[in-house]
């Protein structure tokens, strides 16, 4: 029911994951699993190839929270119920019903003044709760978890980390990697919401310095939104042939293209938690110029070149650095790949199932278990999915 931005994405991305595992029983207890969206009755979920996954939608007028809220309780009907998008009905948290929420990250906090009021205080609002009565808190790096736990530390015993994956898996080959041919102009890329917590005005900069003194251009693919708060921001009449804003981009089939044609991503966020435009490049073979922040070491290891994003010459010299090197960049492209292999959808997905299959389990009566005990839950895949 919304644009596909970083929060979407995951959600669709781990929906269809979780759905291919229990439809190809490809853990040991998927026989168990029984999987239902429940929806309002617009929402679009023709990309996911659902064959597991019973969808149902609601009728009625509400949508947004007010959905979530008002009707989405309603229609759980005794399941334990996963909430993908950071936020789930107090009606069944204050009840004690299993929930588990995914928290992606709290920048409303870090970064106030890049996001509208009432978004704010909406999650601030709703956070004690989360963090009180869930059943699982999952979020998607060991960085996150440091700043939820220290919130409200006995929420470290519901924590689960479920590190985000890239690209949809499968779907590169390496082909798909190769660098364009000579007379290609080369560009600079940023993906992201046009948000201050991005380092937007830092990205600008940059371009700017850039076309002007190396006659570089810059591509920018996001937008803003009606949670943030505006930008203030323009590009010099002078470079505009060379400073383009390419709008969001939600067709995967042409986001891949121009992660293939950039001649690098620069991405200085100064919040992230696990974002995906990094590893999204590295898999087609775009080296990653980015951020030097906890959670990005966590997420891109050595496969990236690292910046002050506070610092616009630190980032000019990076990026000429990493295009001026065609050595430096074979070196970092195979990096990026390997790491980009590193993190999936699928690894995910058996994370997320884990933790709600903990709790299923602690939801049963004896009686009411699996013979074969824990095992039959988890099997040998419990291990490897909670080591990620």
């Amino acid at each position: 029911m919304q644009p596909v931005t970083g929060v979407q994405r995951v959600a669709r991305e781990v929906v269809r994951a979780m759905d291919q595992l229990v439809a190809d029983r490809q853990l040991p207890w998927a026989a168990h699993a029984r999987l239902r969206i429940v929806c309002e009755a617009g929402a679009d979920v023709s990309d996911l190839g659902l064959r597991a996954t019973e969808v149902e939608r609601t009728s009625g007028k509400a949508t947004g929270h007010l959905w979530e809220q008002a009707v989405l309780p309603r229609h759980v009907r005794g399941g334990h119920l996963l909430c993908l998008g950071n936020t789930a009905p107090l009606v069944m948290l204050a009840a004690g019903q299993p929930v588990t929420v995914m928290i992606h990250d709290l920048s409303y906090q870090q970064f106030p003044g890049a996001y509208r009021l009432r978004y704010r205080l909406g999650h601030r609002m709703m956070l004690p709760f989360l963090l009180r009565r869930a059943r699982k808190l999952l979020t998607v790096s060991e960085t996150e978890k440091a700043v939820l736990t220290g919130l409200h530390p006995p929420a470290l015993e519901s924590i689960r980390v479920v590190r985000n994956g890239g690209w949809r898996d499968g779907a590169v080959s390496r082909r798909d990697r190769e660098r364009p041919v000579d007379g290609h102009q080369p560009y600079v890329l940023y993906v992201g919401s046009l948000s201050a917590r991005k380092n937007i005005h830092g990205v600008l900069a940059t371009a700017t310095l850039l076309a002007r003194e190396d006659g570089i251009a810059t591509v920018l693919v996001g937008s803003a939104s009606d949670i943030l708060a505006p930008i203030a921001a323009s590009v010099p009449d002078d470079i505009r042939h060379l400073v383009r804003f390419a709008g969001q981009v939600n067709d995967l089939d042409t986001l891949a293209g121009i992660y293939r044609d950039a001649a690098c991503l620069l991405f200085p966020s100064f919040y992230e938690a696990s974002p995906l435009p990094p590893l999204e490049a590295m898999s087609f073979g775009c080296p990653a110029v980015v951020s030097a922040i906890p959670s990005m070491t966590e997420r891109c290891g050595r496969a990236a070149t690292y910046v002050d994003p506070a610092s616009v010459d630190d980032m000019v010299a990076a990026v000429r650095s990493v295009i001026g090197s065609p050595s430096c960049i074979a070196e970092q492209v195979e990096r990026g790949y390997q790491r980009a292999l590193r993190w999936t959808w699928r690894s995910q997905a058996q994370a997320v199932l884990s933790a709600l299959l903990e709790g299923a389990k602690e939801d049963l009566t004896p009686q009411a278990r699996p013979e074969g005990g824990e095992d039959a839950w988890f099997g040998r895949e419990r291990a490897a999915t909670l080591s990620l």
